[in-house]
């Protein structure tokens, strides 16, 4: 919880920065316009239009950094925090529990997910989940190559293992380990 409140203020500071950067290039674009020969109206067109660009960009930026300074830091009380720290037994015991269908631990799952961002490779697939909150979670996964499918073993469709379990569990056994 501690880390929220660093978090808001490196953001607030880096928000400080990218504004002194922008302010900067727009007294950069304001000294160039001021400085070319007002008869030659095509480059003063052109160098103004990037003034104004510069100028927007600085306002957008002021909006940010207002909208930043006026949400309050998050801070929570010890019983709120008890309370939340709570929550993952409760979460544990909703996942593990027996009635719990596959649809019911998707929508668990999406409930703590904003998207995914998935970039493939020849033979991983890069994932980044970026969690509700605002952190973020970077994943390699291996592909799985033409025919083999999750959950097998990686040989061929014929996985032994999984034939072996198919008819232990037909006849009301445990598969060998």
């Amino acid at each position: 919880m501690e880390a929220r409140g660093c978090e808001h203020a490196d953001k607030l500071r880096q928000l400080e920065l990218t504004l002194e950067q922008a302010r900067y290039e727009a007294t950069r674009a304001r000294r160039r316009y001021e400085a070319v020969d007002s008869d030659n109206r095509l480059v003063a067109g052109e160098l103004e239009r990037r003034w104004n660009e510069r100028l927007v960009a600085v306002r957008e930026l002021e909006g940010k950094r207002d909208t930043l300074l006026a949400t309050p830091e998050m801070t929570l009380s010890d019983i709120d925090r008890d309370r939340l720290l709570a929550l993952d037994s409760e979460l544990k015991r909703a996942w593990e529990s027996p009635g719990a269908t596959a649809a019911t631990r998707n929508r668990i799952i999406r409930s703590f997910i904003n998207e995914i961002v998935v970039r493939m490779r020849d033979e991983v697939l890069d994932l980044i989940v970026h969690w509700h909150g605002g952190d973020h979670t970077a994943l390699q996964v291996r592909r799985n190559r033409t025919g083999e499918h999750r959950g097998g073993c990686g040989r061929s469709r014929s996985c032994p293992r999984a034939s072996d379990a198919r008819q232990h569990h037909r006849r009301g056994s445990q598969p060998r380990q």
